[in-house]
C-alpha cells in the first residue's frame, strides 16, 4: 500500500497594510459614488447617501473624503483616468484615411462618449458650477486631457497638421462627439432601431468629413480661404450680382 503524500499546509494570505486597506476603501467609495450619480442624480449623491449605499457610516466616509467637493474631485480624476484608452482609441496612421477615420470615430464613441461615465462626469461638471475649488480641478483635468487628445489626433491624422484651420477642425470633431454623447441625457432608456441607425449615420458623416479633409491636403484649406475672401469682397459697378 503506497503512502499518501503529506498534506502541505496552505500558505497564509499576507495581511494587507493599513495604506492598502485605505486605498481599497477609497476606490470602493469612488465606485459607489459613480453608481449613485448614474442611477439617481448628482443632487442625491450626498455623504449620507454614499455611506448608506457603501454600507458604511457617514463618519467613516468623511474619514476618507472630508466633503462632497473633495470626493467629486477624486471621482472626476477616476472617470478621466478610466477613459484613457490610448492604445485602442488611435488607429495606425498607415491606414487609408477613410478606414482610419472610421476606426477613430467609432472607437472614440464606444470607449469614451457612449460610456455611462461620460454622462456622470457631465453631471458633476454641471452640478459643481458654484464650487470654485472643484471648477479649478476640472479645468486642470480638462487641460491635460485636451492636450493628450490633440496630440493623439494629429499623430493619427498627420495630413491635417498643414491646414491653417486645423485647431478649428479639431474643435469641431470633438465638439460633435461631445454633443452626441450629451444627447444621451434626452434619449429613452431603450433605443429603437431607427434611433440607432440615425446615430450611426451621424458618426459615419463625421468620419467621412475627417477622411475628406485628410485627402484634400493643405491646399484645400487655402482654396476655402480664397473662397471666403472672394465672398466678402464688395462688388464693383461692373460686377454681376
Amino acid at each position: 500500500m503506497s503512502k499518501s503524500s503529506p498534506i502541505q499546509p496552505q500558505a497564509a494570505t499576507p495581511r494587507r497594510t493599513h495604506a492598502e486597506r485605505s486605498a481599497a476603501t477609497r476606490q470602493h467609495l469612488i465606485a459607489t459614488a459613480i453608481d449613485v450619480i448614474q442611477s439617481k442624480s448628482f443632487e442625491e449623491m450626498s455623504i449620507h447617501e454614499l455611506a448608506r449605499s457603501a454600507g458604511m457610516t457617514s463618519g467613516a466616509v468623511q474619514h476618507h473624503f472630508e466633503s462632497k467637493a473633495v470626493l467629486m474631485m477624486r471621482v472626476l480624476s477616476e472617470l478621466i483616468d478610466s477613459g484613457r484608452q490610448d492604445g485602442q482609441l488611435w488607429p495606425a496612421a498607415a491606414l487609408a484615411p477613410p478606414q482610419r477615420a472610421a476606426q477613430f470615430v467609432h472607437a472614440a464613441w464606444n470607449l469614451v462618449y457612449a460610456q455611462p461615465r461620460f454622462i456622470v462626469a457631465w453631471n458633476i461638471y454641471l452640478g459643481c458650477r458654484n464650487q470654485p475649488e472643484v471648477l479649478t480641478h476640472i479645468a486642470a483635468l480638462r487641460s491635460t486631457l485636451n492636450a493628450q487628445m490633440r496630440a493623439g489626433f494629429f499623430d493619427t491624422f498627420p495630413e491635417l497638421t498643414g491646414h491653417a484651420d486645423r485647431e478649428a477642425f479639431l474643435g469641431l470633431v470633438f465638439s460633435t462627439l461631445r454633443g452626441l454623447g450629451l444627447l444621451q441625457l434626452f434619449t429613452p432608456v431603450v433605443d429603437g432601431p431607427a434611433h440607432k441607425a440615425a446615430h450611426i449615420a451621424q458618426l459615419e458623416c463625421l468620419a467621412g468629413l475627417i477622411a475628406a479633409r485628410c485627402q484634400e491636403g493643405g491646399g484645400g484649406a487655402k482654396a476655402r480661404s480664397r473662397q471666403r475672401t472672394a465672398r466678402t469682397k464688395t462688388p464693383t459697378t461692373g460686377d454681376k450680382p
